[in-house]
């Protein structure tokens, strides 16, 4: 009897399977990512608020207090100091978005005037014939649509309002959960891998700890220097709800690489509409620029820190696509998303190449 010959695959159909495998799974968990956004997000923002209030947690627990007391005492100071913020300047920031609309007007008409400028240059450059002056008229302004694309933008991944709430309102239970079941939640993660890499997970898990900290605060602290510092220039000036836009400035300057340039649009605009003299604009302009400069090579350096070691490319790349993914919540959480993605590829032997990519060294 014959004996039949299984011949078996060859390495190009392995390969083509395994990669077809890989593809497959890149798409799943890029479907999860986006469908599950709000719950990532959720999380996400849980772990990094809880990762800042451990120290204060562990501090409480070596004075002989209950972690769970502790836990409900962080939590609840985190609460008040938000509650704290939002009572100093939500009166402005109310009067300041009602007055949006009304401010949308007199900034269309500018475009409109600077596009009509643009034009008669760029005939006069060609060496045509300037044409006479045309009034322009301002079109009705769509106020609505304009301002539900923002929201939209904004809040692309919660989704909705109700989302959007529900995502807070879980936040201070995840926190307090996370902080009260560290112990018990560390052991019970480093039980799913092996002993042997059990220290290695260990330190990729404090690694990332120690950055998310040093870059919340580190961070936070930077934006409250700067609005204390724009805030006495654009009052001043007499810049309308100077608070209200320092501190959207502040945060904006936060930004890599783009923070100069879209902290500046909001008091330029204003300034644009407000002021008929260009002193008060210049004034402006050089404030949010030293500002933006004193914050990134003074400020951040020794407040954030080396927490954050990521390149160039790799922060505008993680912009972009978390940005188009999740929205405005998407370019704040870009950063500090890729820096742990960075720290677990840096102590992995098979994706150190990846965190030397992402690295700036």
């Amino acid at each position: 009897m014959r004996d039949l010959k299984v011949d078996s695959p060859s390495p190009t159909v392995v390969l083509t399977a395994t990669t077809s495998l890989r593809i497959i799974a890149a798409a799943v968990i890029f479907g999860c990512i986006y469908y599950a956004s709000s719950v990532l997000i959720t999380l996400i923002c849980a772990l990094l608020i809880a990762f800042v209030l451990d120290p204060g947690v562990a501090l409480m627990e070596r004075l002989r207090i209950p972690r769970w007391l502790g836990a409900l005492i962080m939590v609840m100071l985190g609460l008040a100091a938000v509650y704290l913020a939002v009572y100093l300047i939500y009166d402005r920031a109310v009067a300041f978005f009602d007055e949006l609309p009304l401010l949308a007007v007199p900034v269309q008409r500018l475009v409109a005037r600077l596009g009509d400028w643009g034009r008669h240059l760029w005939q006069t450059m060609l060496g045509g014939l300037p044409q006479a002056p045309v009034e322009t008229s301002v079109p009705t302004v769509r106020v609505q649509p304009e301002s539900q694309e923002w929201v939209q933008y904004l809040a692309r991944g919660f989704g909705s309002v109700y989302a959007f709430t529900v995502t807070v309102m879980f936040i201070p239970f995840l926190v307090f959960f996370m902080l009260t079941s560290k112990n018990r939640l560390w052991a019970a993660t480093l039980n799913l891998f092996h002993v042997e890499r059990r220290q290695q997970v260990e330190d990729v898990i404090a690694g990332i700890g120690h950055m998310a900290r040093q870059y919340v605060l580190g961070n936070a602290l930077v934006a409250l220097i700067s609005a204390a510092l724009l805030t006495p220039v654009f009052l001043i000036v007499g810049l309308p709800y100077a608070l209200v836009v320092a501190v959207i400035a502040a945060v904006l300057t936060l930004i890599p690489y783009l923070g100069v340039a879209l902290s500046l649009i909001p008091p330029m605009l204003i300034g644009l509409v407000q002021f008929e003299r260009a002193a008060p604009l210049v004034v402006i302009l050089i404030a949010v620029v030293v500002v933006h400069v004193v914050a990134i090579n003074l400020l951040t350096p020794k407040l954030v820190g080396g927490s954050v070691k990521l390149n160039a490319l790799a922060v505008t790349i993680a912009m972009m696509f978390w940005g188009w993914l999740w929205g405005a919540i998407g370019l704040v959480l870009a950063v500090p998303i890729t820096a742990g993605f960075k720290a677990v590829c840096d102590r992995v032997p098979s994706l150190q190449a990846y965190g030397r990519w992402l690295g700036d060294d």
